[in-house]
């Protein structure tokens, strides 16, 4: 069964879909303001209902102290990546190498992996990423230093930047 829980931060409600038995994560989803637009985006990814396990309090209160700035701990053993090439993998897995505060290009990426002209490659990867937060696409940046795209808009992602450089307090 696929359930989902939602999670009040500093930032809105984010959501955590999960597969019960035995326990993988599906998908996390960036905060919203609202609830109503949370649930239309949860109800898009399929057929969920609202549950919880432990496994997801404890990820949720992760990700409520990942919003006040703490760092959040990837937990590979329970992301479900079955849906990934082994390459996209790989840009997971290089993203979530950045260190909470920095930031990298989407070539510096491209290079950390081995395919160095893979830039749209890196990009197109992180737009689908399952586990933002978790894998934080968003210290992902353009070559000139802009900020670039986000599937949560680029004013959650600049928001979450500044968070983690400590320039600002969630609103």
């Amino acid at each position: 069964m696929i359930a989902y829980h939602t999670c009040a931060t500093t930032f809105g409600y984010a959501a955590i879909l999960f597969q019960a038995e035995p326990f993988l994560l599906k998908r996390i989803f960036l905060p919203h303001s609202h609830k109503t637009s949370l649930k239309k985006q949860i109800q898009k990814a399929g057929p969920a209902k609202p549950g919880h396990t432990p496994a997801v309090l404890n990820l949720c209160k992760d990700i409520r102290a990942y919003f006040t700035g703490t760092p959040i701990k990837v937990p590979w053993e329970f992301l479900d990546l079955s849906r990934m090439t082994p390459l996209q993998r790989s840009v997971l897995e290089a993203v979530a190498t950045v260190p909470h505060g920095e930031v990298r290009t989407y070539g510096q990426i491209a290079a950390q992996i081995g395919h160095p002209r893979a830039c749209r490659f890196v990009g197109t990867t992180l737009a689908r990423n399952p586990f933002p937060i978790l894998i934080p696409c968003h210290r992902i940046i353009r070559a000139d230093g802009s900020i670039g795209r986000f599937f949560g808009g680029t004013d959650l992602k600049n928001r979450m930047l500044l968070l983690e450089k400590r320039k600002v307090v969630p609103p």
